[in-house]
């Protein structure tokens, strides 16, 4: 009597979360550990700071206040979500497809019933949706921090800061899966743990740079005229993208250096070029949702670009 046997169904989900599970542990610790210094800031060292600001407020005379470390632990945790990205890029580099063609182990699954393809997506998929859901929280967190002491004037880092302006946006999340795209494509071309590290890594850096630089090209800035005195009107009232003089037949001009030490000198001087006032042109703090979603859209174009050309090095690769 003969005896049928049935093969397992090949379970690539299950496979990967076995194999890359304490880098998923790891990435819940720390954000857990993030979430939870988040809500310490937003919350008691907040309302520390809080407190001491209105008693330096309310103070006549010179005065020592404590603030407790709301300004310490706020640079360091934005410092941190900064840093987010090129810690996915290096796991991303490391162990997303790098390692696992370089063993040879990619080969051997693709004997066992599962195509390439689907080799690949899953890949992609677990960990973005863990990279997603982990520093979507985080941002979230740290926006919640930061408004926290909205009231303080001068206590919390200007909106249009670029540190600030990253981490309190979704631009952050949408750089972290840049970052995972691209150390999956290094890994297909490369072949090599440490090489695809190295390459993912500067990838990643350009990317963030280049978003960074183009954002306020992505929106339509506002612009606003000055007198001399008033000085250029989006100076540290938001995102700068331009700023000179302004002629008398109304024309946007560079503005004359000058070195004189008074005002009035500097006004003859701009005076003598045709000049009757300064110009900015620069977003506000009302273009900030835009700026962000417009970043986060370029970013996630470039995300399905890589993407889209790591199935397709695969496919050439495997025929």
């Amino acid at each position: 009597m003969s005896t049928l046997t049935v093969s397992a169904r090949p379970r690539p989900a299950r496979w990967t979360f076995r194999l890359h599970r304490w880098a998923l542990f790891v990435w819940a610790a720390l954000v857990l550990t993030g979430s939870g210094l988040l809500l310490w800031l937003g919350g008691p060292l907040a309302e520390t700071a809080a407190r001491a600001w209105q008693k330096l407020q309310a103070c006549q005379v010179a005065c020592t206040i404590y603030t407790g470390n709301y300004a310490t632990l706020y640079e360091l945790l934005t410092e941190a979500m900064i840093l987010l990205p090129v810690l996915v890029a290096v796991w991303a580099g490391a162990a997303l497809t790098a390692r696992e063609t370089e063993s040879g182990t990619a080969a051997l699954a693709w004997t066992q019933g599962i195509t390439p393809v689907r080799w690949l997506a899953v890949r992609l998929a677990l960990p973005a949706v863990a990279v997603t859901a982990g520093a979507s929280l985080l941002v979230a967190l740290h926006r919640y921090a930061w408004q926290a002491t909205a009231n303080q004037v001068g206590l919390r880092p200007a909106w249009w800061l670029p540190r600030t302006f990253h981490a309190n946006g979704p631009t952050t999340v949408a750089v972290c899966l840049a970052a995972l795209a691209a150390g999956a494509l290094t890994g297909l071309l490369v072949r090599r743990t440490l090489a695809s590290i190295g390459i993912t890594v500067a990838a990643t850096i350009l990317l963030y740079a280049g978003a960074h630089w183009l954002m306020p090209y992505l929106w339509p800035p506002v612009t606003k005229v000055n007198g001399f005195e008033g000085g250029y009107a989006g100076e540290f009232a938001g995102v700068e993208v331009a700023h000179g003089m302004v002629t008398r037949s109304g024309a946007h001009v560079p503005t004359p250096d000058c070195t004189a030490d008074s005002l009035a000198a500097c006004k003859r001087l701009y005076a003598q070029h045709g000049g009757t006032g300064l110009f900015s042109e620069y977003h506000p703090e009302s273009h900030y949702w835009p700026l962000q979603l417009t970043t986060s859209a370029l970013l996630l174009a470039v995300t399905a670009l890589l993407t889209v050309a790591s199935f397709t090095v695969l496919r050439r690769r495997t025929g």
